[in-house]
């Protein structure tokens, strides 16, 4: 982490790209006409990791990140792990109150009041398997959102912002009241309330979340965030690195993203985010990752789509689309 904030005050890792190791005309091209199929605002940022060279498309603008924010925050409990307040074998306690919406494989299998995880475990579901529940829980555990934006900061990357819990944020991109720490989260009810809005209502609150800074990323501080994990510069300990490393590649989520623009042979440490569509408009689609090629070559990629009118498949398409550009343009 120190690492970084030192590049960064030497002006290493500077954020005007510099643009020798890309082919700018085509990725500038390509992404423009991606963005026009895709019906949405597409965010793109690249870094080749030989020579940190930068190219980005939208990549100083704000997109919502959806579980996107679940990798930092997986590097945030590891720190906490490094420091001492945390262990991988420690149990936490997740009680019934501390289920949360939507995507959540611990949620539909959880039995009576109460169970005990470790860390690892809950840090596995989260980073993972993007699970909703266990990512709250590891949030509130390591003291909320605001220490994972101040482990950011402190590492020296700005644009990159996580503010909400789950159970917070996922009602509020509509308008609608977040769930707290004392209730039980009522997902029917949730969804019931959401099909009840007036639709212009649920699209006013929804081009207002749109534009909502908090939970939110550029692609170049998302690509900047990944460059320093990919140089194992986030944690002290290059075990913590290659377990979280590990869980990202493994996990089978978002295989039709940028994992399919891929050639053959490549692995990609990778997380996903999406939200939900309402009256025909997604509120994102995303992807970011470390992309290892058979040739050798290594680049991050962060790609976000907010806005989209389109089906999921099509969204998926374009984010593979962009990876497939990616590879083809890194000279």
């Amino acid at each position: 982490m120190l690492r970084i904030a030192a590049a960064v005050a030497l002006g290493l890792l500077a954020t005007s790209p510099a643009l020798a190791d890309w082919d700018k005309a085509a990725l500038d091209k390509g992404v423009a006409k991606i963005e026009r199929r895709a019906k949405g605002r597409l965010g793109v940022a690249l870094i080749d990791l030989k020579d940190h060279k930068l190219w980005s498309y939208r990549g100083a603008e704000t997109f919502p990140m959806q579980s996107v924010f679940k990798l930092p925050l997986a590097v945030a409990v590891l720190q906490q792990v490094e420091a001492g307040k945390l262990r991988l074998d420690q149990p936490v306690s997740v009680t019934r109150k501390d289920l949360s919406l939507f995507h959540s494989p611990l949620a539909r299998q959880f039995k009576g009041e109460s169970a005990t995880y470790p860390v690892q475990e809950l840090i596995r579901l989260a980073a993972g398997m993007s699970d909703n529940t266990a990512a709250d829980r590891l949030m509130r555990e390591i003291g909320g959102p605001q220490v994972v934006t101040a482990m950011l900061r402190a590492g020296g990357v700005q644009g990159l912002s996580v503010d909400r819990y789950e159970r917070q944020f996922q009602p509020e991109i509509y308008g609608l009241e977040g769930f707290g720490w004392d209730e039980l989260v009522d997902e029917q009810r949730f969804r019931a309330e959401l099909r009840a809005l007036k639709p212009d209502k649920r699209l006013t609150a929804l081009a207002e979340a749109l534009k909502d800074k908090r939970d939110a990323s550029t692609p170049e501080a998302s690509a900047r965030f990944l460059e320093g994990f990919a140089e194992g510069n986030w944690l002290r300990d290059p075990a913590h690195t290659a377990f979280l490393t590990k869980i990202i590649t493994e996990t089978p989520i978002g295989a039709d993203r940028i994992k399919a623009g891929l050639p053959a042979g490549s692995t990609l440490a990778h997380r996903t985010g999406a939200g939900l569509t309402t009256d025909g408009i997604n509120h994102a689609t995303n992807d970011i990752g470390i992309a290892a090629l058979p040739d050798g070559r290594r680049f991050v990629i962060a790609i976000y789509l907010a806005g989209s009118r389109v089906d999921a498949n099509e969204r998926e398409a374009a984010l593979a689309e962009v990876a497939k550009l990616a590879v083809s343009a890194q000279r």
